[in-house]
């Protein structure tokens, strides 16, 4: 690994840039290290030619304004934690060095994808690419399958990606910890598998969430969940909505006398018929479907 601790401290941050965007990205620009860090062009050129004497096989020699990551000869100059990757790439932290003013315990999500399975995977979402994988699942156990990703989902605990699926011609979320083997395919995206055709992706599902009527101090809930008017408002994309309402543990029955004995429920979903036509409800344990 090349020589970085004469480097100072600022431009240190902005070659781990450049790294991360070509990584996980396959593709940058000098107007990326500008917009990002609001330096100049002179700047800029600069850090970029310094992280090419670093790390020369990162780049390809090309002499447009993007620069492709080349796998087959790649040498990180940085490592990166999956948990921090997929948190700046779904935009949910700005930095990697943050510091923390407060004493803190944050619980991390349960799983930690391998890196050099979310670098090709990012690549794909990000491109538009297809992908071929080892994917373990509970029912069939490993299988390989030809996936067209286009979002990260994070249900609370672990991350899943949203994709098409070409063996099961539909949409479905993968959790990418049991991803194995993963490699980019030189196939075309038709046309019914893009995101724009995702229908459970693309609809929203406006929920609203009262006080459960067997718990006996509403007013707490009311205030614990900032209800407005004695109910809690969201919207969620039907893709999510199982995630959702399994993870604030929201009862979903037509009646809760139907519940077990001792059940411990301070939510109830007001709006049961928002949820006809999404796909997970079979994560929530409470929903016993629309017959009567």
């Amino acid at each position: 690994m090349a020589n970085l601790e004469d480097i100072p401290a600022s431009q240190l941050e902005r070659l781990r840039y450049i790294e991360f965007c070509l990584k996980f990205l396959g593709a940058f620009s000098r107007s990326d290290l500008i917009d990002k860090f609001n330096i100049g062009t002179a700047a800029a050129s600069r850090d970029i030619s310094l992280y090419k004497e670093k790390a020369p096989k990162n780049f390809s020699h090309s002499s447009n304004s993007k620069n492709f990551a080349l796998d087959n000869s790649w040498e990180s100059l940085f490592e990166f934690r999956s948990s921090e990757v997929l948190n700046l790439l779904t935009g949910r932290t700005v930095q990697s060095n943050n510091r923390s003013y407060i004493p803190n315990d944050i619980l991390d999500v349960i799983d930690e994808p391998k890196v050099d399975i979310i670098a090709p995977l990012s690549r794909a979402i990000y491109n538009k690419k297809v992908i071929q994988v080892d994917y373990f699942s509970n029912s069939s156990g490993f299988s390989s399958k030809l996936l067209i990703p286009h979002a990260y989902i994070n249900n609370g605990s672990r991350w899943h990606v949203r994709a098409y699926d070409r063996s099961k011609s539909r949409f479905a979320d993968f959790l990418i910890s049991r991803f194995r083997k993963l490699e980019n395919i030189d196939e075309d995206v038709l046309e019914h598998e893009y995101n724009s055709f995702d229908n459970q992706w693309n609809r929203i599902v406006d929920l609203e969430i009262i006080p459960h009527p067997d718990y006996p101090h509403p007013e707490a809930v009311i205030s614990e969940f900032n209800m407005n008017g004695g109910v809690l408002n969201r919207s969620v994309r039907a893709s999510s909505v199982g995630y959702f309402l399994q993870k604030l543990y929201v009862d979903c029955s037509k009646d809760s006398s139907s519940l077990e004995e001792g059940h411990y429920y301070r939510l109830k979903l007001k709006n049961r018929l928002a949820l006809y036509g999404v796909e997970n409800m079979h994560l929530v344990r409470t929903f016993d479907g629309f017959e009567e």
